[in-house]
């Protein structure tokens, strides 16, 4: 599976930046200290590891943090996959599937990136079933 998007060069360099910076600056990054839900993921590819950590009231996903060691791709694909994903009932966060994740970085990816760029989704979901 790879990211439907297709980019120009001016585009891609440009998304390029944006993953360089959420590797760099992540956005939720941490650890929440009394969590309604903790899923930790592990990519064997890569070795990709991510820990989430949420709060969950009234079904919306009020608060997420994660924590994880890997890849510039799994590091951006996680801060921008959560801050897309905070604030949303859980019922919504359920229905999502795995372009909606990819679509957040915005360039084009080989299968194996792919893998690292779906970790949070994967860790995520699997704990929402």
């Amino acid at each position: 599976m790879t990211n439907v998007k297709k980019l120009n060069n001016h585009d891609d360099s440009l998304y390029r930046e944006l993953v360089l910076d959420h590797w760099e600056n992540p956005l939720n990054y941490g650890k929440i200290k009394s969590p309604d839900i903790k899923s930790v993921g592990h990519n064997p590819v890569c070795g990709d590891q991510i820990e989430i950590t949420a709060v969950v009231k009234k079904g919306v996903l009020t608060d997420v943090a994660f924590e994880s060691t890997g890849c510039a791709i799994s590091k951006a694909s996680a801060s921008l996959f959560l801050e897309k994903i905070k604030g949303e009932k859980i019922k919504k966060i359920r229905s999502l599937k795995p372009k909606d994740a990819l679509e957040e970085l915005g360039i084009t990816l080989t299968p194996a990136r792919t893998k690292c760029a779906l970790l949070v989704f994967t860790t995520f979901q699997k704990h929402l079933k």
